[in-house]
């Protein structure tokens, strides 16, 4: 594991992704409680419930915030422990702590570490997207157009036109689109494009993945 921390110090944001084949919880707990020593920095816990994080004593010990309580503030190292993704809406301020993400269900926060070109511990490799300039203008066009949480009468066809010239661009990713928008708007706004979104999906024959959705 050593040779994975020594890289994981060169990163700002380090994921975990849950496989079958390896007990990344656990892997996950220890390097973050490793980054935070060698960074000299506070660790903070990031989770859904409280309990998520007490019934580990490692992290009973640390600064627990949940996604109903408390507030991170920026600096530290920050294990965001099987978050869903209305618990990373308590990252959204966040410009110099090291995050590290333990995944919970599989593939879920998979766009979010290639947005953010993260160290994948389980493969070595930094992640990223590949974005072209002219598909990161269009999602940048998406995202002002939720100003209003993509409520207004015009927002749909908007959208549906720009996931159009993404789609012709070859670089329309579903997990993409709404990993975007949630750096910076919230899952109250998030819910309504992704209707929008699973209706353009709909259109082009392709069946909505709820495969990887989960609730309370």
């Amino acid at each position: 594991m050593s040779d994975r921390v020594d890289e994981a110090l060169k990163h700002r944001y380090i994921y975990l992704p849950r496989g079958t084949d390896k007990d990344t919880l656990g892997l996950g707990k220890q390097l973050a409680l490793v980054l935070a020593r060698r960074h000299g920095a506070r660790l903070t816990v990031v989770t859904v419930q409280k309990n998520g994080a007490t019934h580990h004593p490692e992290l009973a010990k640390q600064t627990i915030v949940t996604e109903r309580s408390g507030s991170v503030d920026d600096g530290g190292v920050v294990l965001a422990w099987c978050p869903r993704h209305k618990t990373m809406e308590k990252l959204h301020h966040l410009k110099k702590s090291v995050v590290v993400l333990v995944e919970w269900i599989p593939g879920e926060m998979e766009a979010w570490a290639k947005l953010n070109q993260a160290y994948n511990v389980v493969t070595g490799e930094v992640m990223d997207v590949a974005l072209s300039d002219q598909a990161t203008q269009i999602l940048e066009s998406i995202v002002r157009e939720g100003y209003k949480g993509w409520t207004d009468s015009i927002s749909e066809p908007m959208v549906r036109s720009w996931l159009d010239d993404l789609a012709a661009l070859g670089e329309y990713d579903r997990d993409l689109v709404l990993a975007y928008a949630r750096q910076t708007k919230y899952e109250a706004s998030i819910e309504r494009l992704e209707k929008i979104i699973d209706k353009f999906t709909a259109s082009r024959g392709v069946a909505p993945d709820t495969s990887r959705r989960w609730e309370l």
